[in-house]
Protein backbone atom coordinates (compact mmCIF):
# COMPACT_ATOMS: atom_id res chain seq x y z
CA UNK A 1 0.00 0.00 0.00
CA UNK A 2 1.21 3.48 -0.77
CA UNK A 3 2.44 5.15 2.45
CA UNK A 4 1.60 8.60 1.10
CA UNK A 5 -2.14 7.83 1.15
CA UNK A 6 -3.56 8.16 4.62
CA UNK A 7 -6.85 6.84 5.89
CA UNK A 8 -8.20 10.38 6.09
CA UNK A 9 -7.70 10.97 2.36
CA UNK A 10 -8.98 7.59 1.11
CA UNK A 11 -10.62 5.46 3.78
CA UNK A 12 -12.02 2.84 1.38
CA UNK A 13 -8.77 1.05 0.40
CA UNK A 14 -7.79 0.64 4.05
CA UNK A 15 -11.04 -0.89 5.32
CA UNK A 16 -12.40 -4.19 3.96
CA UNK A 17 -15.88 -3.50 5.41
CA UNK A 18 -17.78 -0.33 6.16
CA UNK A 19 -16.92 1.01 9.58
CA UNK A 20 -20.26 0.03 11.13
CA UNK A 21 -20.50 -3.49 9.66
CA UNK A 22 -18.88 -6.63 11.03
CA UNK A 23 -17.71 -9.46 8.76
CA UNK A 24 -20.54 -11.91 7.98
CA UNK A 25 -20.47 -15.45 9.22
CA UNK A 26 -20.61 -18.27 6.69
CA UNK A 27 -24.09 -19.32 7.77
CA UNK A 28 -25.43 -15.76 7.38
CA UNK A 29 -23.84 -15.49 3.95
CA UNK A 30 -25.41 -18.81 2.90
CA UNK A 31 -28.80 -17.71 4.24
CA UNK A 32 -28.68 -14.48 2.23
CA UNK A 33 -27.57 -16.37 -0.89
CA UNK A 34 -30.46 -18.83 -0.50
CA UNK A 35 -32.95 -15.97 -0.06
CA UNK A 36 -31.62 -14.26 -3.18
CA UNK A 37 -31.82 -17.51 -5.17
CA UNK A 38 -35.38 -18.17 -3.99
CA UNK A 39 -36.41 -14.64 -4.93
CA UNK A 40 -34.98 -15.06 -8.43
CA UNK A 41 -36.71 -18.41 -8.92
CA UNK A 42 -40.02 -17.04 -7.64
CA UNK A 43 -39.88 -13.98 -9.89
CA UNK A 44 -38.99 -16.20 -12.86
CA UNK A 45 -41.96 -18.45 -12.16
CA UNK A 46 -44.26 -15.42 -11.84
CA UNK A 47 -43.05 -14.05 -15.18
CA UNK A 48 -43.49 -17.48 -16.80
CA UNK A 49 -47.02 -17.81 -15.45
CA UNK A 50 -47.90 -14.26 -16.57
CA UNK A 51 -46.53 -14.92 -20.07
CA UNK A 52 -48.51 -18.16 -20.30
CA UNK A 53 -51.75 -16.50 -19.18
CA UNK A 54 -51.18 -13.63 -21.68
CA UNK A 55 -50.63 -16.17 -24.44
CA UNK A 56 -53.84 -18.01 -23.52
CA UNK A 57 -55.76 -14.72 -23.47
CA UNK A 58 -54.44 -13.82 -26.93
CA UNK A 59 -55.46 -17.25 -28.24
CA UNK A 60 -58.98 -16.81 -26.89
CA UNK A 61 -59.24 -13.33 -28.39
CA UNK A 62 -57.96 -14.57 -31.75
CA UNK A 63 -60.47 -17.42 -31.78
CA UNK A 64 -63.27 -15.01 -30.93
CA UNK A 65 -62.26 -12.52 -33.62
CA UNK A 66 -61.86 -15.23 -36.25
CA UNK A 67 -65.36 -16.49 -35.46
CA UNK A 68 -66.84 -13.12 -36.49
CA UNK A 69 -68.09 -12.55 -40.02
CA UNK A 70 -66.40 -10.09 -42.35
CA UNK A 71 -69.31 -7.67 -41.88
CA UNK A 72 -69.00 -7.81 -38.08
CA UNK A 73 -65.25 -7.23 -38.34
CA UNK A 74 -65.87 -4.24 -40.63
CA UNK A 75 -68.30 -2.84 -38.06
CA UNK A 76 -65.52 -2.69 -35.50
CA UNK A 77 -63.02 -1.39 -38.06
CA UNK A 78 -60.97 -4.52 -38.69
CA UNK A 79 -60.18 -6.89 -41.51
CA UNK A 80 -59.15 -10.51 -41.18
CA UNK A 81 -55.60 -9.64 -42.15
CA UNK A 82 -55.32 -7.22 -39.22
CA UNK A 83 -56.23 -9.74 -36.51
CA UNK A 84 -52.67 -11.00 -35.82
CA UNK A 85 -51.33 -7.44 -35.97
CA UNK A 86 -53.92 -6.21 -33.46
CA UNK A 87 -53.27 -9.09 -31.06
CA UNK A 88 -49.50 -8.56 -31.16
CA UNK A 89 -50.06 -5.23 -29.38
CA UNK A 90 -48.25 -3.16 -31.98
CA UNK A 91 -51.32 -1.11 -32.85
CA UNK A 92 -52.71 1.20 -30.22
CA UNK A 93 -56.35 1.98 -30.90
CA UNK A 94 -57.54 5.32 -29.56
CA UNK A 95 -60.66 7.34 -30.18
CA UNK A 96 -59.92 10.41 -32.25
CA UNK A 97 -61.87 13.51 -31.26
CA UNK A 98 -63.03 15.85 -34.02
CA UNK A 99 -65.11 19.01 -33.73
CA UNK A 100 -68.85 18.56 -34.28
CA UNK A 101 -70.96 21.31 -35.92
CA UNK A 102 -72.40 22.43 -32.57
CA UNK A 103 -68.92 22.84 -31.09
CA UNK A 104 -69.29 19.61 -29.09
CA UNK A 105 -66.48 17.06 -29.54
CA UNK A 106 -67.60 13.95 -31.41
CA UNK A 107 -65.90 10.57 -31.75
CA UNK A 108 -64.79 9.51 -35.20
CA UNK A 109 -66.34 6.20 -36.34
CA UNK A 110 -64.10 3.17 -35.79
CA UNK A 111 -64.19 2.17 -39.48
CA UNK A 112 -63.32 5.68 -40.70
CA UNK A 113 -59.69 4.96 -41.58
CA UNK A 114 -59.12 7.81 -43.99
CA UNK A 115 -61.35 10.53 -42.51
CA UNK A 116 -63.38 11.03 -45.67
CA UNK A 117 -66.14 8.46 -45.41
CA UNK A 118 -69.02 7.98 -43.02
CA UNK A 119 -69.58 4.87 -40.97
CA UNK A 120 -71.66 2.19 -42.71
Amino acid sequence: MNPRISQVQHPAPMMPFPANQQPMSTTELLRQANEARNAVVASGLKRLFAAFSDWMERRRAEAELRSLTDRELADIGLTRAEIPYILSGQRQTEAVVIAAPQGQPALRPANDRFGDRAAA
